[in-house]
């Protein structure tokens, strides 16, 4: 009983997932793919072609039907190029990246470099670019500064290495980035080139205050205080216009603190305490006991340790576990500094110790993330390389395939030409040939035909004469007639030249045969040849029938004929 209804419960089970994958395979089969596909190859298109249609379609989509619309997609256009690659891997990571999925960082880094990677296999940089700054925002957004530093700053210089101008968006992540990373003069350079892109409007005047006031920041850590006073005096300028009282606030205290270095601890004090009321009132606690703790060191300057000591107590309580790391040091650096100063050595000790073990990690974070970013650039760098020499021994394969495949064409084209113009040669003599042959049967006949009617014309003289009694005179004559020569010597040569373009070779392989043939019996064969009777024969060759039938006996027996075959027959074979 118990096994019956287990096994009904797999078949309710097995079921319900076939419902499902039908029902998934059915909801994603009515996706535009064949447009989708187009849209991601396409390379004359913006680089982030096609994701304002594929990712609408699949937001809120559940994760088993956006696999499958991914696999169906995949399978449909992975013969489509790297582009398609390329974009459908950058695709799969913005999908991710707005999911609520576990583990979808690394899922999005997965996405990224091989969107990257097949990037490099097109050998665009454009493409490359904005892929790189694509993955820098991911990578930002993750919280991992170090790739995002990377790879926006390597995506940066592509684009002034091709002469194309980022959007103000891309250099403001940048400069935050290397602020963060303490490389300021860098970071100097691309606020100040998102202030150029971006226009100043109302609408851009607060982005525009940001920056300024970031780039006076970085123009305080390097000491060079005028420079930071004039960024800072702009941006506050700006935060009066917009009257942003949290600006205003964040930037008091940013001029504070220059106010400090400078030993105006009058004006110093003015401005963090001022900074400090701000903050809270705005939640800003962290910026709030930052202020605070500087306001503790102008106290201790001015002798009022009571009031420093408060003052650094209540930083301490303001400070919570996601104040900058900073904020901690120099709180802890102000707090060692007051208890030694009241002679609380052990609190000082303790405080100069946490002082310390910050200060240490803070410089240890920095230097590792700078060492991190250059094993990233130097790893990317490298990949980079590798993939493009690939694809360039790839290109080179291709073009000698292509190369040898032309060559191919052009030597079978030019091998037809050749045989065509060959076989036209040869159509052309052969009908030449045939003309000719023709043209040569022709004359033969008519020059044959003109022969026997000569003959014909002196039997008739001769019977003619026969019937009559003559005188001796003409006798003589008759005589003449009978005895003269029709195929003369210059006749002889033409109806040779003529009958050797019907028959050519036959007084070659006649020879060859009779080696030492004379010429009365070539004409003897050659008239043969023609079938012409003996009577015809010897009124053309000017002898008598007997003298034809000795020379055919005579050449039978040169030609070494048996009897029973006749020569007729023989000389048409030669």
């Amino acid at each position: 009983m118990h096994v019956t209804r287990a096994n009904y419960l797999r078949i309710f089970v097995l079921f319900v997932i076939l419902q499902t994958n039908q029902f998934c395979f059915s909801q994603t089969s009515d996706y535009p793919y064949k447009e989708w596909i187009e849209k991601l190859s396409d390379r004359k298109t913006g680089h982030m072609s096609g994701f304002n249609e594929i990712l609408p379609a699949l937001r809120d989509k559940n994760l088993s039907e956006v696999n499958a619309a991914f696999n169906l997609l995949e399978l449909k256009g992975n013969s489509a190029g790297t582009y398609f690659i390329a974009r459908f891997n950058l695709l799969k990571a913005f999908w991710f990246r707005e999911s609520n999925l576990p583990g979808k960082d690394d899922s999005v880094q997965v996405f990224m470099k091989k969107a990257l990677n097949a990037a490099y296999e097109t050998d665009d940089d454009s493409l490359v670019s904005a892929i790189s700054w694509q993955y820098g925002f991911m990578m930002y957004w993750a919280g991992q500064i170090e790739p995002a530093t990377m790879y926006s700053l390597y995506a940066a210089e592509l684009d002034e290495k091709a002469g194309i101008r980022s959007g103000s968006g891309n250099f403001t992540l940048l400069g935050d980035l290397l602020y963060k990373t303490r490389d300021y003069e860098k970071a100097i350079y691309y606020n100040k080139t998102a202030i150029e892109v971006l226009q100043d409007t109302i609408q851009m005047k607060s982005k525009l205050m940001s920056l300024r006031n970031t780039i006076a920041l970085c123009w305080q850590r390097m000491e060079r205080f005028d420079s930071a006073f004039y960024y800072f005096n702009t941006a506050m300028r700006m935060a009066h216009e917009l009257k942003d009282s949290a600006w205003i606030s964040i930037i008091s205290g940013n001029e504070g603190q220059i106010y400090f270095s400078q030993k105006n601890y009058p004006l110093a004090k003015q401005l963090l305490e001022y900074d400090c009321r701000q903050s809270k009132r705005f939640g800003e606690l962290a910026s709030a006991a930052n202020s605070l703790q500087w306001v503790a060191r102008i106290d201790l300057i001015e002798g009022k340790k009571d009031s420093a000591l408060y003052r650094v107590k209540e930083a301490l309580r303001l400070l919570d576990r996601g104040a900058p790391l900073n904020y901690w040091e120099n709180v802890y650096y102000s707090t060692a500094d007051v208890y030694k100063a009241i002679g609380n050595y052990d609190s000082a000790y303790k405080y100069a110790q946490l002082y310390n073990q910050q200060h240490e990690s803070n410089e240890k974070t920095v230097a590792n993330s700078r060492l991190e970013i250059s094993r990233i650039k130097l790893e990317n760098l490298q990949n980079s390389l590798v993939i493009k020499n690939l694809y360039r021994e790839k290109q080179a394969e291709e073009l000698k395939r292509n190369f040898l495949l032309v060559a191919i064409v052009m030597l079978f084209i030019i091998a037809m030409l050749v045989l065509n113009r060959q076989r036209q040669k040869l159509l052309h003599k052969k009908q030449m040939a045939e003309t000719e042959s023709t043209a040569a049967k022709e004359q033969l006949e008519l020059f044959t035909q003109n022969l026997i009617e000569k003959t014909n014309l002196i039997e008739q003289l001769q019977q003619q004469v026969n019937r009559r009694t003559l005188t001796v005179e003409q006798q003589d004559l008759i005589s003449g007639i009978s005895n003269l020569t029709i195929l003369t010597e210059a006749d002889w040569e033409k109806f040779k030249t003529i009958f050797e373009k019907i028959y050519p070779g036959f007084f070659i392989h006649l020879k060859e045969k009779v080696h030492d043939i004379t010429l009365a019996e070539q004409r003897m064969a050659a008239l043969t040849r023609l079938q012409l009777s003996i009577n015809q024969i010897a009124s053309i060759l000017g002898i008598s029938p007997n003298s034809v039938y000795k020379t055919k006996q005579r050449l039978r027996q040169r030609l070494h004929l048996d009897p029973e075959k006749s020569i007729e027959e023989i000389l048409t074979t030669i």
